[in-house]
């Protein structure tokens, strides 16, 4: 018995034409390109691009509003090519936290957003637990500095130019300049920091890890401030590049995406 499509399945088949539709164009497509080349309402559209934007699988320039593929479509890519990124991305962090015990992340870019892959937590009784699927605004996590920081200075520029900034808490960053300023500092010196601007009491200190000579993330320790003084940085600074040279030499070599 033949059976009519139903809305939903006539949902799914244009978040399919989108993601296509975008995969394909020769340059991001703008949000009144893509209602005319797929013929797609304007509120459908709207709905549409929010829930792949918010899933990942889309991501979107803050500056042009043009669309592109997200870091979902990779993931997913590479679970055919190979093994799953944060299973490649697990032992090395184990081995980080357990060094230090202390909590270790990664995290990659989803738009405006950091997002947790993978993490793991030392045995201490005081611990910051980061979720995987968590997510930051680049601008308040030591991880998501990282991420701005390797952006091209255009793509930076249009950042700046459409950020707010929520008070997450009292030492979050606020200022435009100021942020510029550390992302100066990231680039000069490769590494970030988030001193309580997204959790009181943690201090997130993180560096990129290179793919292919490309940053694909950022590997990042979240420390109780009070177990973070002057004297630990220079031993949290050289855990954090051994690891991410390591993952990035391990990432070389593998299919994962």
């Amino acid at each position: 018995m033949k059976t009519e499509p139903t809305a939903a399945v006539k949902s799914a088949d244009r978040a399919l034409d989108i993601l296509e539709h975008v995969g394909d164009a020769a340059e991001p497509p703008s949000f009144s390109r893509l209602m005319a080349d797929l013929a797609i309402p304007r509120s459908s559209l709207f709905h549409l691009l929010n829930t792949l934007l918010a899933r990942g699988y889309l991501d979107q320039d803050l500056g042009s509003g043009r669309y592109r593929l997200g870091p979902r479509v990779a993931m997913l890519a590479g679970r055919m090519a190979g093994p799953p990124l944060a299973v490649l991305v697990q032992p090395v962090l184990n081995d980080l936290s357990h060094q230090l015990n202390e909590t270790s992340g990664f995290y990659m870019r989803a738009g405006d957003r950091a997002e947790t892959i993978a993490s793991a937590v030392g045995n201490q009784a005081l611990s910051y637990t980061m979720r995987v699927g968590e997510r930051a605004p680049l601008y308040a996590v030591s991880a998501g500095k990282v991420l701005l920081a390797a952006l091209p200075p255009d793509e930076i520029a249009s950042y700046l130019e459409s950020v707010g900034f929520d008070e997450i808490t009292p030492a979050t960053i606020r200022s435009k300049d100021r942020l510029r300023e550390e992302i100066a500092a990231v680039r000069r010196d490769r590494f970030a920091y988030s001193r309580e601007e997204f959790t009181p009491g943690i201090t997130g200190i993180a560096t990129a890890v290179l793919r292919h000579g490309v940053v694909c993330g950022a590997l990042n320790l979240a420390v109780p401030t009070a177990r973070f003084p002057q004297s630990r940085e220079a031993l949290f600074r050289r855990h954090l590049e051994a690891s991410a040279a390591a993952l990035g030499r391990l990432l070389d070599q593998s299919r994962a995406a």
